[in-house]
């Protein structure tokens, strides 16, 4: 009868040390160090990412007639309701733009930042037979749920770039800074992404808070309104959301005629999203050992 030997490999071991074990079964332990961000490792399965990012796009349009339709009804009929309510009604000050615009271009940013936080809310919980089957980087869930947001993130773009045109809008050469504010942007939706991915699946009261959470931010950060409006005794607290600096920075490299951002509210805005992303690594490194058990229990 032929024997089957078992080999035992930390975690964390490279990768090039697991693909040289003989045919075997495989026990993986886990490591004695987490690394904050092992970018080898992740380019290494970078094929499990094209894997999970794939299936990511075609579940979210699995059987449904719109299909990739959905990235532009939601901004637009959401831009024509705020367009009726604040642009004509409250006449919120835009500094000179198009209302409906100004509008769009608030909404695209946030619309992918709530995407990226409620797909990764459940990202463990759903594959959690796969992260007790298979060894790869738990990292890559969260991370395939913000890329792939990024397909209705560039729909949403093109559809805000032929609104610009037909109202014929002012384009500056902060154009030129526009894909530092897509980074920008992508750091805080994954930072929070990772958060709430983890906070998840310890504290199942998240799900259930999380709806009425994007909610009330969107009521708190610029979406429908400048940040100029906000009084000078809360403008500190309310700069510390780093949403509020990611749109109104994303409207200053669109166009000109938008209520410009501060120095003092960007370099918040920068210093948060950062912090955001770096704590929400540190945390996912120390739990990364115990994810599967918890999602089990």
């Amino acid at each position: 009868m032929t024997q089957m030997k078992i080999e035992t490999i930390a975690a964390d071991a490279p990768v090039r040390a697991r693909r040289q074990l003989p045919a075997s079964i495989v026990s993986i332990r886990a490591g004695a160090r987490a690394p904050l961000l092992d970018l080898h490792e992740l380019w290494a399965y970078r094929e499990v990412l094209y894997a999970l990012v794939r299936r990511e796009i075609k579940i979210r349009y699995a059987q449904t007639v719109v299909g990739v339709g959905w990235a532009v009804l939601q901004p637009v009929l959401t831009t024509i309701v705020l367009t009726v309510l604040a642009g004509r009604w409250m006449r919120a000050p835009v500094g000179g733009v198009s209302y409906s615009v100004f509008a769009f271009s608030g909404l695209v940013p946030w619309i992918y930042f709530t995407h990226v936080v409620t797909r990764s809310s459940v990202c463990l919980m759903n594959n959690n037979g796969l992260l007790s089957k298979a060894y790869f980087p738990r990292l890559l869930l969260p991370l395939a749920a913000s890329i792939g947001g990024l397909v209705d993130l560039f729909v949403m773009i093109v559809i805000l770039a032929l609104l610009m045109v037909c109202k014929g809008t002012t384009v500056g050469v902060g154009l030129l800074l526009f894909p530092v504010s897509l980074l920008f942007l992508t750091v805080v939706a994954t930072g929070a992404g990772i958060w709430i991915a983890v906070l998840n699946l310890y504290h199942r009261d998240v799900a259930h808070a999380l709806p009425f959470v994007t909610q009330l931010g969107f009521f708190v950060t610029p979406v429908a309104y400048s940040s100029s409006l906000v009084p000078n005794s809360w403008r500190v607290a309310y700069d510390l959301n780093p949403m509020a600096g990611v749109i109104e920075s994303f409207r200053c490299c669109l166009f000109t005629g938008a209520p410009g951002i501060s120095l003092f509210q960007l370099v918040v805005a920068v210093i948060a999203s950062l912090a955001l992303l770096g704590s929400a690594l540190l945390y996912f490194s120390r739990r990364e050992k115990t994810l599967a058990d918890v999602g089990d229990a």
